[in-house]
């Protein structure tokens, strides 16, 4: 397998995978040398022919089935689901330390879904909700939304337009901002900072960008 490319360059690429950018995130704040890159791109790898086992039956586009199928994989057989009691842990956002735990944010959970259902040519995609992240079954209408956090069990019907695919960048833009937050307050303001730094990679509109380096800055000036 090829090397996963730093954070900076795959934030700055036209199309990144969510899987590399979430991977990368991780090798930037874990202990040096303590992210086995191969090893989570083989797990994603194993999930994902797991499920295509199962969907490989199903008629072309049986959503319900393929969406049952991932609930039962991912949610059922190997317990994947949130941490109600540690929520907001650092570790609940490596992808890493998720795979390997079965544990973490709703977002981190929902790349987990996305990933492993895009090994299985499912079009599941992230889905921000004020509050709340969830993955979308994308190829129904309305989509189908299921809540990996809670086991992946499926939401009823949502509407609005909060209720659309995510990009990569999105959400390693909100995976960041959780992280700025868990930070800040266990009081790691090096880590605060670093977050902060690492969201200046990502594309960004000319408000957002200048309040994103004015949190940078701020934090900074406490640091000196």
């Amino acid at each position: 397998m090829a090397p996963v490319p730093p954070f900076a360059a795959l934030a700055a690429s036209p199309a990144p995978a969510l899987d590399q950018l979430a991977l990368a995130l991780a090798v930037e704040l874990r202990p040096p040398g303590s992210v086995d890159t191969a090893l989570v791109i083989g797990a994603l790898d194993a999930l994902g022919a797991e499920l295509g086992a199962v969907t490989a039956s199903l008629e072309p586009g049986d959503v319900v089935g393929q969406t049952q199928a991932l609930t039962a994989l991912l949610g059922v057989a190997h317990g994947f689901s949130g941490d109600r009691e540690d929520y907001d842990h650092p570790d609940h956002s490596m992808l890493d330390l998720v795979l390997e735990r079965r544990r973490g944010l709703p977002i981190l959970l929902s790349v987990v879904y996305t990933e492993v259902a895009r090994r299985a040519e499912i079009p599941l995609a992230g889905v921000g909700l004020p509050g709340h992240f969830v993955v979308g079954h994308f190829a129904a209408d309305p989509p189908v939304l299921l809540d990996p956090f809670g086991g992946g069990g499926r939401l009823g019907p949502i509407g609005g337009p909060d209720v659309r695919p995510w990009t990569p960048t999105e959400v390693a833009m909100r995976m960041l901002n959780n992280l700025v937050g868990a930070y800040r307050m266990r009081r790691d303001l090096p880590r605060a900072i670093q977050c902060a730094e690492l969201r200046l990679h990502l594309p960004s509109g000319g408000d957002m960008r200048k309040t994103l380096a004015a949190e940078l800055r701020s934090m900074q000036a406490r640091m000196n």
